[in-house]
C-alpha cells in the first residue's frame, strides 16, 4: 500500500515499484539498495480482517447472537414510534433512527436477519480517480 494511501500495489499496480499518483517508494529503499534489489520490505502494509469467519463467530454464541438481532427489534420498535407518532420521531439517538437507514428498510433494502456493516476508512482514497493511468500503462 501507498504510504500516502493513493492506491494498494494490488491488481493493475502490482507490478509498480512507486506510486503513480505521489511517487512515493513502494519498498524501503535503503533495504533495497543494501540488498542489491533482492530484499523487498514493503514501507506501508494494509492488514485486513476475514469479516466472515468474525460474523459466523459472533452467531455462534448466544449471547453475541442475541445482541446481533439489535436492529431488527429496534427497527420494529422505531416503525411503531412512527407509526403512534404520524411519522416523526423526537429525539434521535441512533444511526438507524435517520432517514437514509429508515428508508432503505422501508424499501426492502435492509431485511430481517441481513447485517448491517459500517465502515470508517479514515484516510483512504477508494474513489480517487488516477489521473493519466490505464491498467495498460
Amino acid at each position: 500500500m501507498c504510504t500516502e494511501s493513493c492506491i494498494a500495489f494490488t491488481g493493475p499496480f502490482s507490478h509498480l515499484e512507486n506510486c503513480p499518483i505521489c511517487g512515493h517508494h513502494r519498498y524501503d529503499p535503503i533495504k533495497l539498495r543494501t540488498s542489491g534489489g533482492r530484499t523487498k520490505v514493503a514501507l506501508h502494509k494494509f492488514v485486513t480482517i476475514p469479516l466472515g469467519t468474525q460474523l459466523q463467530a459472533l452467531w455462534g454464541d448466544p449471547s453475541h447472537a442475541e445482541k446481533m438481532s439489535y436492529l431488527q427489534n429496534e427497527m420494529e420498535r422505531i416503525f411503531n414510534l412512527l407509526h403512534e407518532h404520524g411519522g416523526q420521531i423526537d429525539v434521535f439517538n441512533d444511526f438507524i433512527m435517520g432517514s437514509d437507514y429508515i428508508h432503505a428498510v422501508a424499501r426492502g433494502d435492509i431485511v430481517k436477519d441481513d447485517i448491517v456493516l459500517m465502515i470508517s476508512m479514515d484516510g483512504a482514497k477508494a474513489n480517487s480517480p488516477i489521473a493519466g493511468y490505464t491498467s495498460g500503462s
